[in-house]
This record gives C-alpha cells, sequence and structure tokens, in this order.
C-alpha cells in the first residue's frame, strides 16, 4: 500500500508591509522580470485602497502565493458594489494545492462581508491559457464586458 503525502491547507492571512520581498520574488519567478518599483508603490498604496483586498497564502514556513485586488460601486456600468481581482500569483512549487483557490474565496468571501460585494470581476488575456484556465476551473465564465484600449 502507498501512503499519500498530505499536506496542510495554506494559511490565509492579511498582506503586511514585510511581506514586500516574498511577494516580490514570487513575480519575478513567475513573470521571468523583476518588478521592485512596481511592487514597492502597491504596498505603499495597500493601507490607502482596500487592506482587506490584499492576501497572501503561507505554507511550509514562508509566503507562497498572494492575491491583490479592490471593489467599487458602479464600475464600468455594472450596478452595485464589485469586486476586482487585480493580480494574483502563487509559486509554481506550490500549485496544485488548492492555494489560488483559496486566495480567490477568502477575497471574495472579505468583499462580501466587508462591502457587500455580489459579483467578482477579474481581466485575463486570453493567450496566458493557465491564468484563464484557473479562474474557469474555480467558477469564472466570460462576462459580458469587452475589454476596449486606445491605439
Amino acid at each position: 500500500m502507498v501512503k499519500a503525502m498530505v499536506r496542510k491547507a495554506a494559511h490565509i492571512r492579511g498582506l503586511r508591509r514585510d511581506d514586500l520581498q516574498a511577494v516580490t520574488e514570487i513575480d519575478e519567478i513567475i513573470r521571468g522580470i523583476a518588478r521592485p518599483n512596481y511592487w514597492k508603490g502597491r504596498f505603499e498604496t495597500i493601507e490607502i485602497s482596500a487592506p482587506w483586498a490584499s492576501l497572501v497564502a503561507e505554507m511550509d514556513n514562508r509566503i507562497v502565493g498572494f492575491v491583490f485586488g479592490w471593489s467599487g460601486n458602479s464600475q464600468f456600468g455594472v450596478p452595485g458594489e464589485i469586486g476586482w481581482i487585480d493580480i494574483i500569483g502563487v509559486h509554481p512549487v506550490y500549485r496544485r494545492y488548492g492555494i489560488g483557490r483559496a486566495l480567490v474565496s477568502e477575497f471574495t468571501r472579505l468583499a462580501k462581508d466587508m462591502r457587500k460585494v455580489e459579483k467578482v470581476f477579474t481581466l485575463v488575456d486570453p493567450e496566458e491559457i493557465q491564468t484563464a484556465n484557473f479562474f474557469a476551473h474555480i467558477g469564472f465564465a466570460r462576462g459580458k464586458l469587452i475589454h476596449m484600449e486606445s491605439l
């Protein structure tokens, strides 16, 4: 008989200023480029924008994932308070353990509890198949909004 390795669930908590290095490193591993100034700026605005909407996942005594989002009322013509997932990242070694799902689930729960959000949106580049598949797998579907940009 083969014993399956059992992992504890990730612990999801609010972002702290001292998480900057870990989040920056995970982002660099995922994207292949360092963006320290981007992350420094994001961390500086957390307390002002939506502190409840910036979360990290911890497992094995380290940060292994993060999600950043926000909410707003009647955004882009959608009535009511809606939530937005702006960016999510899970260290590649820790994928397939439900960490991304846990981050989105906690973000959604907090959005509902703290801001009365009924729907959560995100934007996904269709060429990023893995990201699109992740969101589809956890219950997101293509919405009615169409992304437009200036040429």
